[in-house]
């Protein structure tokens, strides 16, 4: 490791109020707690979403499967369970920030997380919001954020779960997990695995997916202490991937990837007269090895490390103000055969505030500067409002100002980087209404977002490529979420839920869409549940996408449906037994030019609580 000299000075003095209002559905039981609070406190004017733990077991193979069926998000993959990244309102996938127990986890060499090698049953709160989250969550948190939180409690719990699946194209995984609580102390571990032959067919095209083959493996800790006015806490993540990378139609994949991933987040929380002070400090480890010809020994590598410290402090007045401040340095150093030997130190400034006015409307502003980097950042600000009309009519809004900084790829590639490069600035403002009555909710959202000095690559002399700040962008667009529970007869639940997004994401310059944001997306679902067996229907519908900036070329437009049951043992509530066959009518589907999608195939496992 190379020498670190980073430097600690943070002093913040700042305050927050415990919103006694009522809380948003991400909210936990009392007696748990998240590591994240910013995400229920600061968020009264954003659409947050819960994704409940029902749906993560129904698509459990990646984060990818789990919000391709239960999100307005589109996914783009290079053939299953290769590289995949988001497009969150039309934005890219560097402009989509995944967000750890707090801490922003976006490459940064690419400034993307790849959602296929993050297993969704690692984390006990999988939450997303929608609209930007720059001034919490800094560079890239601008379409939206993913929200992967570990929560803990000190009430007596002692459970172990273990769950095993196999598949189609020679598919196998298993995960265990195991909570257990004793005098003030909380602690919970697991492991989770996934390999799978990948050699799908290609349908109708007489070919099967060669080379495809994936590994991944990951391991959690996450412990708790009480003390006295307070509580420390520990969150560790390891995450290790093996993949080769399929080819497509035409050509046969020969290169491969192979990366590691370590996290660690230790946290101290004390209540000092009417404080809320939090000390925390992470570190973050990325380490890749890109192989041209997995046949042969030849290799490029990268790694940085991230030191990150923060110290925040909240205080409530009167039950109507939540103040919250924090300052965070955060310290990179990374290295790669690509990019060189770089670092980059940054120093954060934030102040968040609500406000509740009555029970019914509550408000937020919050800001955030930077400092240190080798470029002008950009002061950020956001502002939102809920306001509750009646018992099940509901209106929020909100703006913010957000911005993504260049990754090491973009300043310091060996081939084309520019260190001359300025962060990417963009406005957004976001508009929403919900409608409960009875088992009946609905969430109908409408939104805007302007982008300027967009990085783009382009090519120059010679056929190098290199990025400059020249496009901006508007995307603008609207979603509709739809949830109906009804009691049918005796032991009888029947679910129906839908949503449903347009998005106009355009290059101001060329008046043309943004490649790879279809202009339409639907997911739906319908699950019936009598005592112990339930059986569900998932369907996808994604509309064609451009391919090209000058929007010649297309992949068209697929729906696709999976039937899927499971069954609870009445003898032993503690075993559950159920299946799955994903593509029902195996259709064949691309979302990313020339790479084909798995056609059907049939997924069984078993689980239990011990």
């Amino acid at each position: 490791m190379k020498n670190l000299h980073y430097h600690f000075i943070l002093a913040i003095f700042l305050c927050s109020t415990s919103v006694v209002a009522q809380l948003d559905s991400i909210q936990q039981l009392p007696e748990v707690l998240l590591t994240d609070s910013k995400l229920v406190h600061f968020s009264k004017g954003f659409k947050v979403e819960k994704v409940n733990d029902s749906i993560v077991e129904r698509n459990a193979t990646s984060l990818t499967e789990t919000l391709t069926y239960n999100s307005l998000i589109y996914f783009k993959e290079n053939g299953f369970g290769m590289v995949s990244s988001p497009s969150f309102r039309g934005t890219n996938a560097s402009q989509t920030a995944v967000i750890w127990n707090g801490i922003n986890i976006n490459s940064i060499f690419t400034g993307q997380t790849d959602f296929n090698v993050i297993s969704p049953l690692n984390y006990d709160n999988i939450s997303i919001r929608s609209g930007g989250g720059g001034v919490q969550y800094g560079s890239g948190a601008v379409g939206g954020s993913i929200h992967l939180n570990n929560t803990y409690t000190f009430k007596k719990t002692n459970k172990t779960n273990v769950g095993m699946r196999y598949g189609s194209f020679s598919t196998i995984a298993a995960n265990a997990n195991t909570t257990q609580t004793w005098d003030n102390h909380y602690l919970n571990v697991g492991v989770d695995f996934l390999r799978s032959e990948n050699d799908y067919d290609y349908v109708g095209k007489g070919k099967i997916n060669k080379h495809g083959q994936f590994l991944r493996f990951s391991a959690k800790v996450n412990e708790a202490r009480r003390i006295r006015n307070g509580v420390v806490t520990w969150n560790s993540k390891y995450v290790y991937s093996d993949r080769n990378f399929s080819g497509s139609l035409n050509t046969i994949g020969k290169d491969a990837y192979k990366d590691i991933a370590t996290r660690n987040l230790w946290q101290l929380q004390k209540q000092i007269g009417i404080f809320k002070t939090k000390a925390s400090f992470a570190h973050l480890y990325e380490q890749f090895r890109y192989i041209p010809d997995s046949e042969k020994s030849n290799y490029d590598q990268g790694q940085a490390n991230s030191f990150i410290g923060g110290l925040q402090t909240e205080v409530l007045f009167k039950n109507k103000i939540r103040l919250n401040g924090k300052a965070e340095y955060t310290l990179i150093n990374g290295n790669g055969d690509n990019v060189g030997d770089n670092s980059r130190r940054t120093l954060a400034a934030v102040l968040l505030l609500n406000h509740k006015v009555s029970d019914d409307f509550n408000y937020g502003v919050n800001i955030r500067k930077e400092f240190l980097n080798d470029y002008d950042n950009p002061i950020l600000y956001s502002a939102d409002a809920k306001l509750k009309v009646s018992d099940f009519y509901s209106l929020r809004i909100n703006g913010s100002k957000n911005y993504r900084i260049p990754t090491f790829n973009d300043l310091y590639w060996y081939a084309g980087g520019n260190i001359d490069l300025k962060p990417e600035t963009s406005y957004q403002v976001a508009f929403g209404q919900q409608f409960s009555t009875g088992n009946l909710k609905t969430d109908v959202a409408v939104y805007y977002i302007t982008s300027e000095d967009l990085i783009k690559w382009v090519p120059k002399n010679g056929g190098i490529w290199e990025p400059e700040n020249i496009s901006e962008t508007r995307n603008f667009g609207a979603e509709v979420t739809f949830d109906y529970t009804v009691d049918i007869g005796k032991s009888q639940i029947l679910n129906l839920n839908a949503n449903y997004s347009y998005t106009k994401a355009e290059d101001l310059k060329k008046e043309k869409q943004l490649i790879y944001v279809p202009f339409h997306k639907a997911t739906g679902s319908i699950s019936y549940s009598y005592k112990k067996l339930s059986i569900y229907l998932q369907g996808l519908f994604n509309g064609e996408a451009y391919t090209t900036t000058d929007n010649s070329d297309v992949v068209d437009a697929y729906s696709l449906l999976n039937l899927g049951v499971d069954y609870t043992f009445p003898v032993n509530p503690n075993i559950k037994l159920g299946g799955r066959v994903k593509n029902v009518f195996n259709k064949y589907y691309e979302n990313v030019a020339y790479r084909p999608m798995p056609s059907r195939s049939v997924e069984i496992f078993l689980n239990f609580n011990i």
